[in-house]
Protein backbone atom coordinates (compact mmCIF):
# COMPACT_ATOMS: atom_id res chain seq x y z
CA UNK A 1 0.00 0.00 0.00
CA UNK A 2 2.83 2.13 0.73
CA UNK A 3 3.53 2.54 -3.27
CA UNK A 4 -0.20 3.44 -3.31
CA UNK A 5 -0.30 6.10 -0.75
CA UNK A 6 2.99 7.73 -2.54
CA UNK A 7 0.74 8.47 -5.65
CA UNK A 8 -1.02 10.79 -3.90
CA UNK A 9 -0.40 14.39 -4.91
CA UNK A 10 1.38 16.49 -2.17
CA UNK A 11 -0.16 19.56 -1.80
CA UNK A 12 -4.02 17.98 -2.31
CA UNK A 13 -3.35 16.07 0.83
CA UNK A 14 -2.30 18.92 2.58
CA UNK A 15 -5.14 20.66 1.58
CA UNK A 16 -7.29 17.59 2.45
CA UNK A 17 -6.09 17.00 5.64
CA UNK A 18 -6.39 21.01 6.79
CA UNK A 19 -9.90 20.84 5.82
CA UNK A 20 -10.64 17.86 8.02
CA UNK A 21 -9.09 18.83 10.43
CA UNK A 22 -11.30 21.89 10.04
CA UNK A 23 -14.61 19.27 9.60
CA UNK A 24 -13.40 17.92 12.56
CA UNK A 25 -13.09 21.18 14.54
CA UNK A 26 -16.80 21.65 14.09
CA UNK A 27 -18.69 18.58 15.03
CA UNK A 28 -16.58 19.00 18.36
CA UNK A 29 -17.35 22.36 19.09
CA UNK A 30 -21.39 21.49 18.79
CA UNK A 31 -21.72 19.40 21.80
CA UNK A 32 -19.69 22.15 24.22
CA UNK A 33 -21.83 24.90 22.29
CA UNK A 34 -25.07 22.98 22.87
CA UNK A 35 -24.68 22.15 26.87
CA UNK A 36 -24.02 25.81 26.82
CA UNK A 37 -27.54 26.28 25.76
CA UNK A 38 -28.55 24.11 27.93
CA UNK A 39 -27.11 25.29 31.41
CA UNK A 40 -27.90 28.77 30.49
CA UNK A 41 -31.90 27.79 29.99
CA UNK A 42 -31.48 25.43 32.87
CA UNK A 43 -30.09 28.44 35.07
CA UNK A 44 -32.88 31.02 33.43
CA UNK A 45 -29.87 32.95 31.52
CA UNK A 46 -30.72 35.19 29.31
CA UNK A 47 -33.01 34.98 25.90
CA UNK A 48 -30.35 37.17 23.94
CA UNK A 49 -27.43 34.76 25.27
CA UNK A 50 -29.03 31.38 24.14
CA UNK A 51 -30.02 32.89 20.60
CA UNK A 52 -26.47 34.07 20.17
CA UNK A 53 -24.99 30.57 21.45
CA UNK A 54 -27.62 28.65 19.20
CA UNK A 55 -26.42 31.61 16.06
CA UNK A 56 -22.83 30.65 16.67
CA UNK A 57 -24.03 26.90 16.13
CA UNK A 58 -26.12 27.26 13.19
CA UNK A 59 -23.06 29.58 11.89
CA UNK A 60 -20.36 26.38 12.84
CA UNK A 61 -22.94 23.70 10.89
CA UNK A 62 -23.15 25.70 7.71
CA UNK A 63 -19.17 25.93 7.61
CA UNK A 64 -18.68 22.70 8.56
CA UNK A 65 -20.99 21.38 5.81
CA UNK A 66 -19.24 23.46 3.11
CA UNK A 67 -16.04 22.36 4.27
CA UNK A 68 -17.25 18.94 4.19
CA UNK A 69 -18.31 18.95 0.92
CA UNK A 70 -14.93 19.99 -0.77
CA UNK A 71 -13.19 18.02 1.47
CA UNK A 72 -15.26 14.75 0.25
CA UNK A 73 -15.17 16.31 -3.29
CA UNK A 74 -11.08 16.27 -3.04
CA UNK A 75 -10.70 13.09 -1.45
CA UNK A 76 -13.24 11.52 -3.62
CA UNK A 77 -11.18 13.13 -7.29
CA UNK A 78 -7.52 12.30 -5.53
CA UNK A 79 -9.11 8.30 -4.89
CA UNK A 80 -10.25 8.34 -8.12
CA UNK A 81 -7.68 9.42 -9.43
CA UNK A 82 -5.42 6.60 -8.04
CA UNK A 83 -7.50 4.28 -9.57
CA UNK A 84 -8.21 5.74 -13.29
CA UNK A 85 -4.28 5.63 -13.18
CA UNK A 86 -3.54 2.06 -11.94
CA UNK A 87 -6.27 0.81 -14.36
CA UNK A 88 -4.10 3.07 -17.19
CA UNK A 89 -1.00 1.33 -16.14
CA UNK A 90 -2.66 -1.86 -16.05
CA UNK A 91 -4.50 -1.81 -18.97
CA UNK A 92 -0.83 -0.49 -20.96
CA UNK A 93 1.27 -2.91 -19.13
CA UNK A 94 -1.00 -5.45 -20.39
CA UNK A 95 -1.08 -4.39 -24.14
CA UNK A 96 2.74 -4.91 -23.90
CA UNK A 97 2.44 -8.29 -22.85
CA UNK A 98 4.24 -10.90 -25.16
CA UNK A 99 2.51 -13.47 -25.36
CA UNK A 100 4.68 -15.54 -22.64
CA UNK A 101 3.99 -12.85 -20.44
CA UNK A 102 0.27 -13.70 -20.65
CA UNK A 103 0.62 -17.55 -20.20
CA UNK A 104 0.97 -16.13 -16.44
CA UNK A 105 -2.05 -14.84 -15.87
CA UNK A 106 -5.41 -16.28 -17.11
CA UNK A 107 -7.97 -13.31 -18.09
CA UNK A 108 -10.41 -13.62 -15.68
CA UNK A 109 -7.79 -12.10 -12.83
CA UNK A 110 -6.36 -9.59 -15.16
CA UNK A 111 -10.13 -8.66 -15.50
CA UNK A 112 -10.84 -9.23 -11.80
CA UNK A 113 -7.04 -6.76 -10.87
CA UNK A 114 -8.45 -3.61 -13.01
CA UNK A 115 -11.81 -3.74 -11.35
CA UNK A 116 -12.15 -5.36 -8.10
CA UNK A 117 -8.66 -4.73 -6.88
CA UNK A 118 -8.72 -1.30 -8.38
CA UNK A 119 -12.06 -0.37 -6.86
CA UNK A 120 -11.05 -1.53 -3.13
CA UNK A 121 -7.97 0.39 -3.40
CA UNK A 122 -9.83 3.08 -4.00
CA UNK A 123 -12.20 2.67 -1.40
CA UNK A 124 -9.67 2.23 1.02
CA UNK A 125 -7.95 5.33 -0.12
CA UNK A 126 -10.58 7.40 0.46
CA UNK A 127 -11.61 5.62 3.97
CA UNK A 128 -8.45 6.53 5.32
CA UNK A 129 -8.30 10.19 3.67
CA UNK A 130 -11.08 10.97 5.58
CA UNK A 131 -11.74 8.75 8.95
CA UNK A 132 -8.18 7.38 9.43
CA UNK A 133 -7.10 11.30 9.37
CA UNK A 134 -10.33 12.55 11.28
CA UNK A 135 -10.99 9.96 13.70
CA UNK A 136 -7.81 9.83 16.11
CA UNK A 137 -8.29 13.41 15.60
CA UNK A 138 -11.97 13.19 16.97
CA UNK A 139 -10.81 10.92 19.88
CA UNK A 140 -7.88 12.75 21.46
CA UNK A 141 -9.76 15.97 21.12
CA UNK A 142 -13.32 14.44 22.07
CA UNK A 143 -11.67 12.93 25.26
CA UNK A 144 -10.07 16.60 25.89
CA UNK A 145 -13.60 18.48 25.42
CA UNK A 146 -15.21 15.61 27.90
CA UNK A 147 -12.64 15.49 30.71
CA UNK A 148 -12.98 19.17 30.84
CA UNK A 149 -16.56 19.71 30.94
CA UNK A 150 -16.65 16.52 33.64
CA UNK A 151 -13.54 14.93 34.75
CA UNK A 152 -15.31 13.17 37.89
CA UNK A 153 -16.77 10.85 34.37
CA UNK A 154 -14.01 10.29 32.11
CA UNK A 155 -13.17 6.87 33.89
CA UNK A 156 -15.88 5.16 31.86
CA UNK A 157 -13.53 5.50 29.24
CA UNK A 158 -11.70 3.01 30.57
CA UNK A 159 -14.46 0.79 30.05
CA UNK A 160 -16.03 1.49 27.45
CA UNK A 161 -13.02 1.88 24.51
CA UNK A 162 -11.34 -1.70 25.95
CA UNK A 163 -14.34 -3.02 25.46
CA UNK A 164 -15.14 -2.38 21.81
CA UNK A 165 -11.79 -3.06 21.17
CA UNK A 166 -11.28 -6.09 21.87
CA UNK A 167 -15.02 -7.56 20.46
CA UNK A 168 -13.17 -5.91 17.65
CA UNK A 169 -10.09 -7.69 17.78
CA UNK A 170 -11.77 -10.97 17.53
CA UNK A 171 -14.17 -10.18 14.71
CA UNK A 172 -11.37 -9.03 12.65
CA UNK A 173 -9.21 -11.67 13.49
CA UNK A 174 -11.91 -14.15 12.05
CA UNK A 175 -12.82 -12.71 9.60
CA UNK A 176 -9.47 -11.14 7.73
CA UNK A 177 -8.36 -14.61 6.37
CA UNK A 178 -12.49 -15.32 4.62
CA UNK A 179 -11.74 -11.97 2.86
CA UNK A 180 -8.47 -12.66 1.48
CA UNK A 181 -9.79 -16.03 -0.01
CA UNK A 182 -12.56 -13.95 -1.40
CA UNK A 183 -10.04 -12.50 -3.87
CA UNK A 184 -9.40 -15.57 -4.96
CA UNK A 185 -12.68 -16.75 -5.57
CA UNK A 186 -13.52 -14.05 -7.05
CA UNK A 187 -10.98 -14.80 -9.52
CA UNK A 188 -12.43 -18.54 -10.06
CA UNK A 189 -15.83 -17.43 -10.60
CA UNK A 190 -15.17 -14.97 -13.50
CA UNK A 191 -12.73 -17.56 -15.24
CA UNK A 192 -15.80 -20.00 -15.07
CA UNK A 193 -18.40 -17.59 -16.42
CA UNK A 194 -16.26 -16.57 -19.03
CA UNK A 195 -15.68 -19.78 -20.19
CA UNK A 196 -19.20 -20.26 -20.40
CA UNK A 197 -19.49 -17.53 -22.31
CA UNK A 198 -17.14 -17.86 -24.93
CA UNK A 199 -17.56 -22.01 -25.09
CA UNK A 200 -21.41 -21.24 -25.44
CA UNK A 201 -21.68 -22.88 -28.83
CA UNK A 202 -19.08 -25.83 -27.95
CA UNK A 203 -21.07 -26.23 -25.10
CA UNK A 204 -24.18 -26.41 -26.73
CA UNK A 205 -23.02 -29.03 -29.23
CA UNK A 206 -21.90 -31.24 -27.07
CA UNK A 207 -24.57 -30.73 -24.80
CA UNK A 208 -22.27 -30.24 -21.51
CA UNK A 209 -25.05 -27.58 -20.65
CA UNK A 210 -25.95 -28.90 -17.12
CA UNK A 211 -22.18 -29.91 -16.33
CA UNK A 212 -21.34 -26.65 -17.29
CA UNK A 213 -23.95 -25.46 -15.08
CA UNK A 214 -22.91 -27.73 -12.15
CA UNK A 215 -19.48 -26.50 -12.62
CA UNK A 216 -20.59 -22.50 -12.07
CA UNK A 217 -23.15 -23.89 -9.48
CA UNK A 218 -19.96 -25.40 -7.86
CA UNK A 219 -17.90 -22.32 -7.58
CA UNK A 220 -20.82 -19.69 -7.33
CA UNK A 221 -21.62 -21.20 -4.20
CA UNK A 222 -18.07 -21.62 -2.89
CA UNK A 223 -18.38 -17.89 -3.19
CA UNK A 224 -21.60 -17.80 -1.80
CA UNK A 225 -20.87 -19.61 1.43
CA UNK A 226 -17.13 -18.30 1.81
CA UNK A 227 -19.40 -14.32 2.10
CA UNK A 228 -21.95 -15.53 3.85
CA UNK A 229 -19.40 -16.41 6.81
CA UNK A 230 -17.43 -13.08 6.05
CA UNK A 231 -20.85 -10.98 6.53
CA UNK A 232 -21.93 -13.09 9.37
CA UNK A 233 -19.22 -12.19 11.94
CA UNK A 234 -19.08 -8.72 10.20
CA UNK A 235 -22.89 -8.27 11.10
CA UNK A 236 -21.48 -8.98 15.20
CA UNK A 237 -19.55 -5.79 14.57
CA UNK A 238 -22.42 -2.88 14.92
CA UNK A 239 -24.38 -4.90 17.77
CA UNK A 240 -20.95 -4.56 19.22
CA UNK A 241 -20.70 -0.87 18.55
CA UNK A 242 -24.06 -0.84 20.67
CA UNK A 243 -23.25 -2.77 23.54
CA UNK A 244 -19.94 -0.66 23.87
CA UNK A 245 -22.55 2.69 23.46
CA UNK A 246 -24.92 1.39 25.59
CA UNK A 247 -22.79 0.22 28.75
CA UNK A 248 -20.72 3.38 28.35
CA UNK A 249 -23.96 5.27 28.83
CA UNK A 250 -26.05 3.31 31.26
CA UNK A 251 -22.59 3.94 33.33
CA UNK A 252 -22.52 7.90 32.58
CA UNK A 253 -26.12 8.58 33.20
CA UNK A 254 -26.19 6.21 36.87
CA UNK A 255 -23.01 7.98 38.07
CA UNK A 256 -24.17 11.24 36.11
CA UNK A 257 -27.58 11.77 37.37
CA UNK A 258 -26.32 11.32 40.62
CA UNK A 259 -23.77 13.79 40.39
CA UNK A 260 -27.04 16.31 39.43
CA UNK A 261 -28.89 15.34 42.17
CA UNK A 262 -26.62 16.51 44.50
CA UNK A 263 -26.18 19.40 42.64
CA UNK A 264 -22.21 19.09 41.29
CA UNK A 265 -22.92 18.66 37.81
CA UNK A 266 -25.21 20.96 35.40
CA UNK A 267 -27.22 18.85 32.85
CA UNK A 268 -25.73 19.97 29.85
CA UNK A 269 -22.35 18.68 30.73
CA UNK A 270 -23.82 15.61 31.29
CA UNK A 271 -25.59 15.71 27.36
CA UNK A 272 -22.46 16.88 25.91
CA UNK A 273 -20.32 14.05 27.89
CA UNK A 274 -22.97 11.53 26.15
CA UNK A 275 -22.37 12.91 22.66
CA UNK A 276 -18.54 13.35 23.14
CA UNK A 277 -18.68 9.57 24.56
CA UNK A 278 -20.87 8.71 21.35
CA UNK A 279 -18.16 10.49 19.02
CA UNK A 280 -15.39 8.93 20.41
CA UNK A 281 -16.82 5.10 20.03
CA UNK A 282 -18.34 5.52 16.61
CA UNK A 283 -14.36 6.77 16.06
CA UNK A 284 -12.66 3.96 17.72
CA UNK A 285 -15.06 1.67 15.66
CA UNK A 286 -14.20 3.91 12.37
CA UNK A 287 -10.18 3.04 12.98
CA UNK A 288 -11.23 -0.33 13.44
CA UNK A 289 -13.10 -1.19 10.14
CA UNK A 290 -10.01 0.67 8.49
CA UNK A 291 -7.36 -1.78 10.30
CA UNK A 292 -9.38 -4.60 9.15
CA UNK A 293 -9.92 -3.64 5.32
CA UNK A 294 -5.65 -2.87 5.60
CA UNK A 295 -5.23 -5.97 4.76
CA UNK A 296 -7.53 -6.80 1.86
CA UNK A 297 -6.11 -3.83 0.50
CA UNK A 298 -2.76 -4.78 0.59
CA UNK A 299 -3.74 -8.17 -1.07
CA UNK A 300 -5.14 -6.15 -3.56
CA UNK A 301 -1.81 -3.80 -4.13
CA UNK A 302 0.26 -6.72 -4.09
CA UNK A 303 -2.44 -8.40 -6.77
CA UNK A 304 -1.81 -4.94 -9.05
CA UNK A 305 1.92 -4.73 -8.85
CA UNK A 306 2.34 -8.19 -9.73
CA UNK A 307 1.47 -7.18 -13.24
CA UNK A 308 2.58 -3.78 -13.03
CA UNK A 309 5.94 -5.32 -12.29
CA UNK A 310 6.17 -8.18 -14.43
CA UNK A 311 9.46 -7.44 -16.77
CA UNK A 312 8.49 -7.45 -20.33
CA UNK A 313 10.79 -9.47 -22.54
CA UNK A 314 10.04 -7.60 -25.31
CA UNK A 315 11.05 -4.02 -24.68
CA UNK A 316 12.11 -1.12 -27.42
CA UNK A 317 15.70 -0.33 -27.34
CA UNK A 318 17.59 2.52 -25.21
CA UNK A 319 19.00 4.08 -28.80
CA UNK A 320 16.07 2.65 -31.34
CA UNK A 321 17.41 3.07 -35.05
CA UNK A 322 15.46 4.09 -37.92
CA UNK A 323 14.61 1.61 -40.75
CA UNK A 324 15.83 2.96 -43.95
CA UNK A 325 13.51 4.02 -46.75
CA UNK A 326 14.84 2.01 -49.28
CA UNK A 327 12.48 -1.19 -51.17
CA UNK A 328 11.50 -3.28 -48.42
CA UNK A 329 13.72 -6.68 -47.76
CA UNK A 330 13.07 -9.07 -45.05
CA UNK A 331 15.31 -11.38 -43.90
CA UNK A 332 15.25 -14.56 -41.26
CA UNK A 333 19.13 -15.55 -40.31
CA UNK A 334 19.68 -18.73 -38.64
CA UNK A 335 16.43 -17.49 -36.47
CA UNK A 336 15.78 -20.34 -33.81
CA UNK A 337 12.67 -19.20 -31.03
CA UNK A 338 11.30 -21.96 -28.68
CA UNK A 339 8.66 -21.34 -25.87
CA UNK A 340 9.64 -20.91 -22.05
CA UNK A 341 9.72 -24.82 -21.03
CA UNK A 342 9.28 -26.77 -23.82
CA UNK A 343 11.20 -29.82 -24.98
CA UNK A 344 12.25 -28.27 -28.15
CA UNK A 345 12.65 -24.72 -30.10
CA UNK A 346 9.43 -24.33 -32.13
CA UNK A 347 11.31 -23.66 -35.38
CA UNK A 348 14.86 -23.33 -35.64
CA UNK A 349 17.13 -22.31 -38.32
CA UNK A 350 15.13 -20.72 -40.34
CA UNK A 351 16.59 -18.45 -43.46
CA UNK A 352 14.87 -17.29 -45.79
CA UNK A 353 15.13 -13.55 -47.81
CA UNK A 354 12.03 -11.57 -49.64
CA UNK A 355 12.08 -8.32 -51.51
CA UNK A 356 9.20 -6.25 -52.86
CA UNK A 357 7.05 -7.63 -54.90
CA UNK A 358 7.85 -11.67 -53.56
CA UNK A 359 5.07 -13.72 -52.32
CA UNK A 360 6.34 -16.01 -49.60
CA UNK A 361 4.09 -18.85 -48.77
CA UNK A 362 4.88 -21.08 -45.72
CA UNK A 363 2.82 -24.56 -45.53
CA UNK A 364 3.23 -27.30 -43.47
CA UNK A 365 1.21 -29.75 -41.25
CA UNK A 366 -0.57 -28.50 -37.86
CA UNK A 367 1.91 -27.19 -35.25
CA UNK A 368 4.67 -27.07 -37.90
CA UNK A 369 5.66 -24.11 -36.50
CA UNK A 370 4.11 -21.48 -39.70
CA UNK A 371 2.33 -19.36 -37.32
CA UNK A 372 5.11 -19.22 -34.88
CA UNK A 373 7.32 -17.49 -37.89
CA UNK A 374 4.58 -15.09 -38.79
CA UNK A 375 4.51 -13.91 -35.27
CA UNK A 376 8.39 -13.41 -35.20
CA UNK A 377 7.83 -10.29 -37.63
CA UNK A 378 6.07 -7.96 -36.26
CA UNK A 379 7.52 -8.94 -33.29
CA UNK A 380 5.40 -10.82 -31.03
CA UNK A 381 7.34 -13.45 -30.03
CA UNK A 382 11.32 -12.51 -29.51
CA UNK A 383 14.05 -14.51 -31.50
CA UNK A 384 15.83 -16.89 -29.32
CA UNK A 385 18.83 -17.16 -31.86
CA UNK A 386 19.22 -15.57 -34.97
CA UNK A 387 18.04 -12.31 -36.28
CA UNK A 388 15.22 -11.10 -38.04
CA UNK A 389 16.19 -8.09 -40.06
CA UNK A 390 14.29 -5.53 -41.98
CA UNK A 391 16.04 -3.81 -44.61
CA UNK A 392 19.44 -4.69 -43.25
CA UNK A 393 18.05 -3.65 -39.78
CA UNK A 394 17.34 -5.93 -36.80
CA UNK A 395 14.32 -5.86 -35.44
CA UNK A 396 15.06 -5.66 -31.77
CA UNK A 397 16.91 -2.42 -32.98
CA UNK A 398 13.66 -0.34 -34.13
CA UNK A 399 11.03 0.52 -31.94
CA UNK A 400 7.72 -1.59 -31.70
CA UNK A 401 5.61 1.42 -32.91
CA UNK A 402 7.77 2.39 -36.12
CA UNK A 403 8.32 -1.74 -36.79
CA UNK A 404 4.64 -2.93 -37.06
CA UNK A 405 3.93 0.85 -38.75
CA UNK A 406 5.39 -0.98 -41.15
CA UNK A 407 3.33 -4.38 -41.17
CA UNK A 408 -0.06 -5.29 -42.29
CA UNK A 409 -0.88 -8.19 -40.04
CA UNK A 410 -3.76 -10.16 -40.10
CA UNK A 411 -4.30 -13.11 -37.87
CA UNK A 412 -4.95 -16.84 -37.90
CA UNK A 413 -8.39 -16.40 -35.37
CA UNK A 414 -10.04 -12.94 -37.15
CA UNK A 415 -10.59 -11.08 -34.10
CA UNK A 416 -12.96 -7.55 -34.83
CA UNK A 417 -13.59 -5.00 -32.07
CA UNK A 418 -16.76 -3.63 -31.18
CA UNK A 419 -18.02 -1.12 -32.48
CA UNK A 420 -18.72 -0.67 -36.92
CA UNK A 421 -17.29 -1.79 -39.49
CA UNK A 422 -15.46 1.67 -40.41
CA UNK A 423 -14.34 1.86 -36.55
CA UNK A 424 -12.48 -1.55 -37.25
CA UNK A 425 -11.22 -0.57 -40.53
CA UNK A 426 -9.70 2.91 -38.82
CA UNK A 427 -7.87 0.17 -36.59
CA UNK A 428 -5.52 -0.46 -39.67
CA UNK A 429 -5.49 3.04 -41.17
CA UNK A 430 -6.30 6.12 -38.54
CA UNK A 431 -8.55 8.65 -40.86
CA UNK A 432 -8.73 6.72 -43.75
CA UNK A 433 -11.23 7.56 -46.19
CA UNK A 434 -14.48 5.80 -46.98
CA UNK A 435 -13.02 5.34 -50.34
CA UNK A 436 -9.98 3.88 -48.69
CA UNK A 437 -12.19 2.00 -47.11
CA UNK A 438 -14.47 0.75 -49.76
CA UNK A 439 -11.06 -0.18 -52.02
CA UNK A 440 -10.06 -2.30 -49.32
CA UNK A 441 -13.33 -4.24 -48.77
CA UNK A 442 -13.45 -4.78 -52.80
CA UNK A 443 -9.98 -6.42 -53.11
CA UNK A 444 -10.32 -8.55 -49.67
CA UNK A 445 -13.85 -9.44 -51.02
CA UNK A 446 -16.10 -8.26 -48.22
CA UNK A 447 -19.07 -7.13 -50.70
CA UNK A 448 -21.11 -8.40 -48.30
CA UNK A 449 -20.68 -5.02 -46.83
CA UNK A 450 -22.74 -3.20 -49.45
CA UNK A 451 -25.62 -5.32 -48.85
CA UNK A 452 -26.13 -4.41 -45.03
CA UNK A 453 -28.18 -1.49 -44.84
CA UNK A 454 -25.73 0.70 -42.90
CA UNK A 455 -23.11 -0.34 -44.96
CA UNK A 456 -19.64 0.73 -43.00
CA UNK A 457 -21.87 1.74 -39.97
CA UNK A 458 -23.00 -1.30 -39.54
CA UNK A 459 -22.57 -2.78 -36.10
CA UNK A 460 -19.87 -4.70 -35.05
CA UNK A 461 -20.58 -6.70 -31.93
CA UNK A 462 -17.90 -7.77 -29.33
CA UNK A 463 -15.44 -10.87 -31.40
CA UNK A 464 -17.76 -9.84 -34.37
CA UNK A 465 -20.20 -12.36 -33.03
CA UNK A 466 -22.78 -10.88 -35.63
CA UNK A 467 -20.78 -12.15 -38.91
CA UNK A 468 -19.74 -15.66 -39.94
CA UNK A 469 -16.28 -16.83 -40.06
CA UNK A 470 -15.43 -16.40 -43.74
CA UNK A 471 -17.11 -12.13 -43.52
CA UNK A 472 -14.90 -11.76 -40.24
CA UNK A 473 -11.94 -12.78 -41.96
CA UNK A 474 -12.35 -10.97 -45.17
CA UNK A 475 -12.67 -7.66 -42.90
CA UNK A 476 -9.34 -8.94 -41.15
CA UNK A 477 -8.07 -8.69 -44.06
CA UNK A 478 -9.16 -5.70 -45.46
CA UNK A 479 -7.95 -3.89 -42.32
CA UNK A 480 -4.37 -5.03 -43.15
CA UNK A 481 -4.59 -3.73 -46.73
CA UNK A 482 -5.91 -0.23 -46.03
CA UNK A 483 -2.74 0.35 -43.94
CA UNK A 484 -0.83 0.02 -46.76
CA UNK A 485 1.84 -1.48 -45.11
CA UNK A 486 5.51 -2.96 -46.69
CA UNK A 487 4.98 -6.15 -45.24
CA UNK A 488 1.73 -8.06 -45.46
CA UNK A 489 1.49 -11.14 -43.42
CA UNK A 490 -1.84 -13.20 -43.53
CA UNK A 491 -1.49 -16.03 -40.70
CA UNK A 492 -3.95 -18.39 -42.66
CA UNK A 493 -6.12 -16.07 -42.91
CA UNK A 494 -7.78 -17.76 -45.67
CA UNK A 495 -9.08 -20.94 -44.24
CA UNK A 496 -12.57 -20.13 -44.12
CA UNK A 497 -12.77 -18.69 -47.93
CA UNK A 498 -14.15 -20.87 -50.30
CA UNK A 499 -11.73 -22.06 -53.11
CA UNK A 500 -13.55 -19.42 -55.02
CA UNK A 501 -13.84 -16.45 -53.14
CA UNK A 502 -9.59 -17.23 -51.80
CA UNK A 503 -8.62 -18.00 -55.67
CA UNK A 504 -10.10 -14.16 -56.67
CA UNK A 505 -9.09 -12.10 -53.29
CA UNK A 506 -5.17 -13.53 -53.87
CA UNK A 507 -5.72 -12.48 -57.46
CA UNK A 508 -6.74 -8.69 -56.86
CA UNK A 509 -3.93 -8.84 -54.26
CA UNK A 510 -1.29 -9.15 -56.86
CA UNK A 511 -1.56 -5.22 -58.04
CA UNK A 512 -2.63 -4.06 -54.55
CA UNK A 513 1.08 -5.47 -52.97
CA UNK A 514 3.59 -5.58 -55.76
CA UNK A 515 5.78 -3.19 -53.94
CA UNK A 516 5.32 -5.25 -51.01
CA UNK A 517 6.44 -8.05 -49.05
CA UNK A 518 3.34 -10.96 -49.32
CA UNK A 519 3.77 -13.68 -46.71
CA UNK A 520 1.22 -16.09 -46.63
CA UNK A 521 0.84 -18.60 -44.22
CA UNK A 522 -1.46 -21.41 -45.28
CA UNK A 523 -2.74 -25.42 -45.00
CA UNK A 524 -4.04 -25.32 -48.17
CA UNK A 525 -2.56 -26.28 -51.38
CA UNK A 526 -4.56 -23.48 -52.98
CA UNK A 527 -3.61 -20.63 -51.39
CA UNK A 528 -0.23 -21.11 -51.90
CA UNK A 529 0.12 -22.61 -55.14
CA UNK A 530 0.92 -19.38 -57.04
CA UNK A 531 3.29 -17.72 -54.30
CA UNK A 532 6.78 -16.72 -55.72
CA UNK A 533 8.43 -18.99 -53.68
CA UNK A 534 6.86 -21.78 -51.42
CA UNK A 535 8.53 -23.05 -47.82
CA UNK A 536 7.59 -26.03 -46.27
CA UNK A 537 7.93 -26.54 -42.87
CA UNK A 538 7.57 -29.73 -40.63
CA UNK A 539 9.09 -30.14 -36.93
CA UNK A 540 9.87 -26.18 -36.96
CA UNK A 541 12.23 -26.47 -39.95
CA UNK A 542 12.10 -25.61 -43.36
CA UNK A 543 12.58 -28.84 -45.64
CA UNK A 544 11.82 -27.21 -48.68
CA UNK A 545 11.68 -24.35 -51.02
CA UNK A 546 10.93 -23.39 -53.98
CA UNK A 547 8.19 -22.86 -56.99
CA UNK A 548 4.70 -25.43 -56.96
CA UNK A 549 6.20 -26.89 -59.54
CA UNK A 550 9.86 -27.59 -57.95
CA UNK A 551 8.32 -28.70 -54.75
CA UNK A 552 6.11 -31.28 -56.62
CA UNK A 553 8.61 -33.27 -58.12
CA UNK A 554 11.75 -32.70 -55.93
CA UNK A 555 10.41 -32.84 -52.01
CA UNK A 556 8.53 -35.16 -50.52
CA UNK A 557 6.89 -33.75 -47.42
CA UNK A 558 4.77 -31.05 -49.95
CA UNK A 559 4.12 -33.63 -52.30
CA UNK A 560 2.44 -35.78 -49.25
CA UNK A 561 0.53 -32.73 -48.42
CA UNK A 562 -0.70 -31.84 -52.44
CA UNK A 563 -1.53 -35.50 -53.05
CA UNK A 564 -3.93 -35.60 -49.41
CA UNK A 565 -5.69 -32.52 -50.63
CA UNK A 566 -5.83 -32.74 -54.19
CA UNK A 567 -5.89 -36.55 -54.69
CA UNK A 568 -8.69 -36.71 -51.75
CA UNK A 569 -10.84 -33.50 -53.68
CA UNK A 570 -10.53 -35.82 -57.17
CA UNK A 571 -11.34 -39.03 -55.52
Amino acid sequence: MNRVFKMLDRKRLALIIFLVVLEAAGFLLLPTLASEILNRSAMGGSTSEVYLIGGIMFAINVATIIIGYYSVRLTAEESQGIGNQLRKNLFNKVLSFSQEELTGFNTSTLITRTTNDVMFIQLIVMFVLRLLIMSPIVVVVAFVFATMREARLAWVFAVGIPLIILIMYFILKKVNPIFRSLQGKTDRLNKVFREGLTGIRVIRAFNTTGYEADRFDEANLDFRDTSIRANTFMAFMMPALMLSIGVTNVLVFLHGTQLISIDMMEIGNLIAFVQYVFQILMSVLQVAIIFFMLPRAEVAAERIFEVLDVDVAIQDPETPIAIPSDQVKLSFKDVSFGFPGAERPAVSGINFEAEAGDTIAIIGGTGAGKTTIANLIPRLYEVTTGAVEINGVDVRQVTQHNLRQRIGFAAQKAVLFSGTIRSNLATGKPGATDEEMWEALEIAQGDFVKELPDGLDSRVEQGGNNFSGGQKQRLSIARAIISQPDIYVFDDTFSALDFKTDAKLREALKPATKDAITVIIAQRINTVIGADRILVIENGEIVGAGTHDELLASNAVYRDIYDSQVKGEDA
